[in-house]
């Protein structure tokens, strides 16, 4: 009787132990999804992890690029453009960078003229867009291109450019303007047009650190001693 009851006793012993083992696995389940749900990061409240993705570069947006540092007076064409003109960066940066401006940035550069524009300045920069360059006879502007025309090509760009910083504010009519080549160029105003020299100016005001650029519609060539 005695070894029935021991028998009894272990048995219930064991199955007490049987279903705490199961209780316990029960309970460690359902604490696992909690726990991995706190380890997983949450991207979108963490401010460096917002607006990214997996191919997202590591860099800012321009870093690097033309417009974010000093421009290299060696680029051509193929790599100006394709950025905006800023009051944070110099003129032969603000040139560089507006597409409208290729033609002109390139002519800069041939002509040696970068040192100048990104000295302390101030200066005023007509700059004729790529139409105005495109309206040149086409044996005028390969001419200019020529190493050994490099002096005509200087005396047109400083036709361009004027020592001080001028506003369009400050473009009044009649006004008359020394360019650093020694021409003079005159200003006029029809209505709320301001023209220089006969050049429309079609987008006034570009701000840089050293200066202000007035996109013209028209090359401003020198004239010619007699």
């Amino acid at each position: 009787m005695r070894r029935i009851n021991m028998y009894v006793l272990t048995g219930a012993l064991l199955c007490s132990l049987l279903l705490l083992g199961c209780g316990g696995a029960d309970d460690s389940r359902n604490e696992n999804p909690m726990q991995e749900e706190r380890s997983r990061p949450n991207l979108g409240s963490q401010p460096e992890a917002r607006g990214t993705e997996q191919n997202t570069d590591g860099r800012q947006a321009g870093e690097g690029q033309m417009g974010g540092e000093r421009v290299d007076p060696t680029a051509t064409g193929s790599e100006l453009g394709g950025r905006e003109m800023m009051p944070t960066q110099n003129i032969v940066e603000n040139i560089s960078s507006s597409p409208n401006l290729v033609t002109f940035a390139s002519v800069v550069r041939k002509a040696e003229l970068v040192r100048t524009l990104n000295g302390t300045g101030p200066y005023t920069v007509f700059a004729p867009d790529n139409d105005s360059f495109e309206a040149l006879q086409k044996d005028v502007l390969d001419g200019l291109m020529k190493d050994e025309n490099r002096k005509e090509l200087v005396n047109l760009i400083n036709n361009h450019i004027i020592a001080g910083k001028l506003t369009a504010d400050n473009l009044q009519d009649g006004a008359m303007l020394k360019t650093i080549g020694g021409q003079q160029l005159k200003v006029s105003k029809r209505g709320q047009d301001i023209m220089v020299e006969g050049a429309k100016v079609t987008m006034p005001n570009n701000m840089s650190e050293n200066g202000v650029v007035h996109v013209i519609n028209k090359v401003l060539q020198p004239v010619q001693a007699q």
